[in-house]
């Protein structure tokens, strides 16, 4: 029974290290001249702000062509958005992002930001749509909260969810605590109205 048990626990954490990727962080080539620190339970991530001002950029155009449809963000906030709704959000997004008075954009994962409000929270659903492709490209700093000293981490693991039928990504430091998952905004949040 013992050799039966030790059997299953080693296949179980042989399948479990399949599924992880370790994610490397290089040094940055340059460093951050702006930033945005998103701050969750377990780790702040520190992402450069030319990232999302070149996603927004890409936003810009790709949005125009599929007629300002919530359904080009993978996220849930915008599904239900009418192509006015949408367009008006994104401009004022996009303008609050360019204005180079908007300064010292930080989130707190504890907060409730309103999506229409016209202060940091307009960009929430933009950064949180982008911060696994950031953290799967290794293009943030992410910092461990609790650890001394602070210094950005210089690895961490991608662990691939399903989740009603999608394939969501985890991240998750070194000892096993989650930094970012992005089935938060974009599949839970549907799985939990349906009951």
């Amino acid at each position: 029974m013992k050799t039966l048990l030790l059997l299953v626990s080693a296949a179980l954490v042989s399948c479990t290290a399949m599924a992880q990727t370790v994610i490397k962080v290089p040094p940055p080539e340059k460093p951050f001249t702006d930033s945005i620190v998103y701050e969750g339970e377990n780790a702040t991530i520190i992402i450069n702000r030319q990232d999302v001002m070149d996603y927004m950029n890409t936003l810009d155009t790709s949005l125009p062509r599929q007629q300002y449809s919530g359904r080009a963000i993978n996220h849930l906030t915008f599904v239900k958005f009418s192509k006015a709704d949408m367009a008006a959000h994104f401009q004022k997004a996009f303008c609050f992002l360019a204005d180079s008075s908007h300064t010292d954009i930080r989130y707190v994962s504890t907060k409730m930001y309103m999506i229409w409000d016209e202060d940091e929270g307009i960009l929430l659903p933009y950064l949180e749509s982008i911060m696994a492709d950031l953290l799967n490209a290794a293009k943030v700093k992410v910092i461990q909260k609790f650890a001394m000293p602070k210094l950005p981490v210089t690895s961490y693991k991608l662990i691939v969810e399903p989740v009603n039928g999608r394939s969501f990504r985890v991240f998750r430091l070194n000892d096993g605590k989650q930094i970012f998952r992005e089935s938060t905004y974009a599949a839970e949040e549907q799985l939990a109205r349906r009951f």
